[in-house]
């Protein structure tokens, strides 16, 4: 028995050896994949920037924002959708059975008046107890219906949108003016686009004013820099990246537009999913690949949407148990695009791409710990190979992080405060000591919890005030 733990153990350490370097070589792919990306959007795109494209060229839109218990947030983020810089568009609020008083703050704050109609069921959803409309914001609708969940409040705003493309944000959001017009401007440049992502910026510790961001500042704290260095990550290094490639698996549901005649095919967002950000995504992509359609998906580096972020580590690890549950749920279900080249690069790289190292890298990263601990124990481990291993991946962990935040300080340098760019470097180095081994962890249990059908909901983050955030009153 011992001998065979002993083959396990050195099994084990090989395994996780060739796991490390297939992993960074993505890493280092979509590093400089990312890199030359966001260069030729820059050059493609300069000569439009600050230009107000004519009317002919550019679409109108309705942004669909589920709302459920948001009263605290709501009224200014709503406000900031109204303030963007596009002509033609129409904000949707889909107030999804709150049990607070949401519905009551909007009636108060835009004025709102009962509206009469059938609503035609375009997409599946729960019933619709009333529409409205604001007496002194023409451009804002606002929907009570009985509580089904994010998706389900999407699918309600989709059946009352009357443009021909429609725009997920979420409640606890605010878009920069210009985000929807760099963000449409896609869909005029590539008519086969039928779906664009906008990268997510976290919003703590900036002023807001008037519903709008009026002033970039990094958070106070410590858990709140590193989501920051994780989402520069994410959206700078990873989505550009894979979109560059046409391999884009997943349009945050923080913002995202798609056309709406694709999004009918594909049934709009599905209202069982935990991920139904990602799970929409695939569900074209399979729509695409299967009918042989020349259309694809893709990811805007300067359109920004500002969101909050946990700030406490039980929020914080309440979301990326969802997100790992989220992730493992649509993934399983569509187990059939796995290495099937009817799929082309999503089948092939993509999907086996987020099935090996996203999906299980959280368990096998917290798995290893203790398999580490044992194999010093019994001599297995050689003290100075581990130690210029670890080495080696906090220095290249290091590594994608500054370029992440370096791609941000050359191309768009939207945190210009003295000191931003050593902070950032500093959580990106802290991160790696303690915050990471509690992210495995809490992916770990998400990944327990979806095998064992344990708690399969949603869970619930508490939200605050824009202004008890910023410390700035957000009139």
């Amino acid at each position: 028995m011992l001998d065979l733990f002993l083959v396990f153990l050195v099994g084990f350490n090989w395994f996780i050896l060739f796991y490390f370097v297939a992993l960074n070589f993505f890493y280092f792919l979509i590093l400089i994949v990312s890199a030359v990306a966001v260069a030729r959007y820059n050059r493609e795109f300069v000569l439009t920037r600050g230009v107000r494209l004519p009317l002919a060229f550019v679409n109108p839109f309705s942004i669909l924002v589920p709302a459920y218990n948001e009263s605290s947030v709501i009224i200014e983020a709503v406000r900031s959708f109204l303030q963007l810089d596009f002509e033609e568009y129409e904000v949707i609020v889909c107030n999804d059975g709150s049990r607070d008083d949401t519905l009551e703050v909007l009636t108060q704050a835009f004025k709102l008046k009962k509206v009469e109609g059938a609503v035609k069921l375009r997409y599946e959803s729960k019933p619709i107890r009333a529409v409205y409309f604001s007496e002194t914001h023409p451009k804002l609708v606002v929907i009570d219906k009985e509580n089904g969940g994010k998706a389900d409040a999407q699918n309600a705003g989709a059946n009352v949108a009357r443009y021909p493309y429609v725009g997920a944000v979420d409640s606890d959001s605010l878009l920069s003016h210009d985000s929807m017009r760099k963000l449409m401007a896609r869909f005029s440049a590539a008519p086969d686009t039928v779906g664009v992502g906008g990268i997510v910026r976290i919003s703590n510790g900036c002023r807001i004013e008037h519903g709008n961001i009026a002033d970039v500042r990094l958070p106070s704290t410590l858990i709140e820099n590193i989501q920051v260095v994780e989402y520069l990550r994410a959206f700078l290094y990873g989505r550009m990246g894979w979109s560059h490639l046409n391999i884009l698996m997943i349009i945050s549901g923080a913002f995202g537009v798609f056309r709406q005649d694709v999004l009918a095919r594909v049934g709009g967002w599905n209202s069982k999913a935990l991920g139904e950000d990602i799970d929409v995504v695939l569900k074209i992509h399979r729509l695409i690949h299967e009918e042989r359609l020349p259309l694809r998906l893709s990811f805007a580096p300067d359109p920004v949407c500002w969101t909050q972020a946990p700030d406490t580590l039980r929020g914080l690890a309440i979301q990326r148990d969802r997100w790992q549950r989220g992730l493992m749920q649509t993934l399983l279900k569509n187990l059939r695009m796995f290495f099937n080249p009817r799929y082309r690069q999503i089948g092939l790289v993509g999907f086996p791409y987020f099935f090996i190292f996203e999906m299980l890298g959280g368990p096998l990263e917290f798995l290893s710990y203790p398999i580490i601990v044992a194999c010093f124990a019994l001599g297995i481990v050689n003290l100075h190979f581990f130690l210029l291993f670890m080495s080696v991946a906090l220095i290249w962990g290091l590594c994608i992080s500054c370029m992440s935040i370096a791609l941000e300080e050359v191309s768009y340098r939207r945190y210009n405060k003295r000191g931003d760019f050593l902070k950032l470097f500093l959580a990106g180095i802290v991160e790696n000591f303690g915050y990471r081994q509690l992210h495995a962890w809490w992916r770990t249990q998400g990944f327990v919890k979806y095998i064992f059908r344990v708690n399969t909901g949603w869970g619930s983050i508490q939200r605050t005030e824009f202004k008890a955030r910023t410390g700035f009153m957000a009139r």
